[in-house]
């Protein structure tokens, strides 16, 4: 056995429970923000199968996991790498088993790590980055209209590239391992099982058609675990991508599909729990092929998953191109809900800058500028219900809807502050509030407390205030407005509003000249 280099406070390691194996990858940070890899180690664990067949993780599955997680601390020790550099993280489809809190538990008992649980907004997020990967690396997908789906173990992704810039996003509950068990549970392993399996794959193939019937598509790329793994058996990768066509699928899906589960493995190198999502796998994304009439498709180059935990350990979700993108996805939300568009968007800029340039009093996260902006964006869609409460209708309809590279926390942190945008504070026993803990339930007042100041600063939705400056002086906030010299309406708005925010701040605000 070799020795294990001697590290650095710049190497780090990276847990994964996934869909159907449990990951570990070691590796080293460089100055520019990449990572090396020293070490990968998979190994197969049946977390989808249980999920989807019986709601809950079964207990042999539980210890399963805990005897590799001891495994792998012990080769975490054979680098010299200190607990405080692993971090441990669980797939998004851990939540709906119904034991998924006393699995966690059990984790973070056995390793002494925080067990920390990736939602659907984290994995949409990487999805993403994996994608805008692909554009960077080739032109004719960048430059062109790209359809970027993403058949995961329960939910399926689509993205929609224009100019190399997000234009659309969507996610439909199904997924490789959440049809495979459904139609298992009907009819088990029977001669049918395919045809059953396509079956229950058409619904939701033909809702993403009609979702993107208006769209042009020139390119469709197709990323995913499964797929990623036996693209190599089809052709040569070119620019990090292969390119195959639907023929040359449609012929090796056919193949495969008549292979029992110890030929699958043999055939493809893999272990039995990851063979046993290939075939619905290559179906699905046959049969989104085929619907949308592409010639080929783009694949990714590479592990799905050590590419998913290498982007756990190096992206970040604060980039301002990724913000961007969050924000202009909230938009197109804000244009289905028919907000005023000029408002929302003053109004963001408004938040925005009243979140860095008070940092100092509120010290809070830099993710939760984009939290104050995406609310800011979307403070009004309760307006769509009726004028009459549009704050709570604002609620309602926000804890509903999926926001683009959001996690569901930050999604219902977003309503909640569409909620208490107006001068109604927050109370201990409404709804959803009354489900954080204190320290979320502050997070809410200081940010509420900002959107009501950026909101007031446009309060008859003419933008008549285009710029703003702040100037503390004692108990007072002086916003100084250049170019405009009355400021009544705004400061009687202000004035109606403020009380929360002299309540978390300490100031009173006045409108004047500069």
């Amino acid at each position: 056995m070799s020795v294990p280099p001697v590290l650095s406070s710049s190497e780090h390691a990276i847990i994964y429970v996934g869909a159907a194996s449990l990951s570990l990858i070691i590796g080293t940070r460089n100055d520019s923000g990449s990572f090396s890899l020293l070490e990968h180690l998979d190994k197969p664990l049946p977390m989808a199968r249980d999920i989807f067949r019986t709601g809950n993780i079964t207990r042999a599955t539980v210890e399963q996991a805990a005897g590799i997680l001891k495994d792998y601390l012990l080769t975490v020790r054979e680098f010299g790498l200190p607990l405080a550099n692993v971090r441990l993280y669980n797939t998004n489809i851990l939540s709906e088993a119904g034991n998924h809190e006393i699995f966690l538990n059990r984790l973070q008992v056995s390793t002494g790590l925080i067990a920390r649980l990736i939602d659907d907004g984290d994995m949409t997020r990487l999805v993403y980055q994996i994608g805008l990967r692909m554009l960077k690396k080739n032109p004719e997908l960048r430059e062109g209209h790209t359809f970027v789906s993403h058949i995961g173990p329960g939910n399926t992704r689509a993205l929609y590239f224009k100019d190399g810039r997000l234009a659309a996003y969507s996610n439909y509950r199904l997924g490789i391992f959440r049809a495979r068990e459904a139609v298992a549970g009907a009819d088990g392993e029977s001669a049918q099982h395919l045809t059953h399996l396509e079956e229950h794959i058409r619904g939701v193939v033909d809702h993403l058609a009609q979702d993107y019937s208006g769209y042009q598509i020139d390119n469709h790329v197709a990323i995913g675990a499964e797929i990623q793994s036996v693209a190599a058996e089809l052709t040569t990768a070119k620019q990090g991508a292969f390119r195959i066509t639907e023929e040359e699928l449609e012929r090796f899906t056919e193949k495969l599909a008549v292979l029992n589960p110890d030929e699958l493995v043999r055939k493809l190198h893999v272990h039995y729990t990851g063979g046993e999502g290939i075939v619905p796998a290559l179906q699905t994304n046959l049969a989104l092929a085929r619907r949308f009439g592409d010639e080929a498709l783009w694949i990714p180059e590479g592990d799905f998953q050590r590419e998913l935990m290498l982007d756990l350990m190096t992206a970040s979700p604060h980039s301002a191109n990724f913000q961007d993108e969050v924000v202009q996805a909230a938009c197109e939300i804000g244009v289905r809900y028919k907000t005023d568009r000029k408002h929302a968007d003053h109004v963001a800029g408004f938040a925005q800058q009243l979140f860095r340039e008070l940092q100092h009093l509120h010290a809070l996260d830099a993710k939760y500028e984009l939290v104050l902006r995406v609310a800011a964006v979307l403070h009004e869609v309760g307006m769509f219900i009726s004028p009459r409460e549009h704050h709570k209708h604002s609620l309602y309809i926000l804890l509903q809807t999926e926001i683009f590279g959001l996690s569901s926390s930050d999604g219902e942190m977003v309503a909640l502050l569409a909620r208490y945008h107006r001068r109604y504070n927050p109370e201990p026993n409404h709804p959803t509030f009354s489900d954080l803990t204190r320290e979320e339930r502050m997070i809410v007042f200081k940010l509420a407390a900002l959107l009501r100041i950026a909101d007031a600063l446009d309060r008859t939705h003419a933008q008549r205030i285009k710029t703003i400056q702040l100037r503390p002086e004692g108990s007072r906030l002086y916003i100084l407005t250049p170019g405009v010299d009355d400021t009544t309406v705004e400061q009687i708005a202000i004035n109606s509003k403020c009380d929360l925010f002299r309540e978390i701040y300490g100031y009173d605000i006045l409108l004047t000249k500069p």
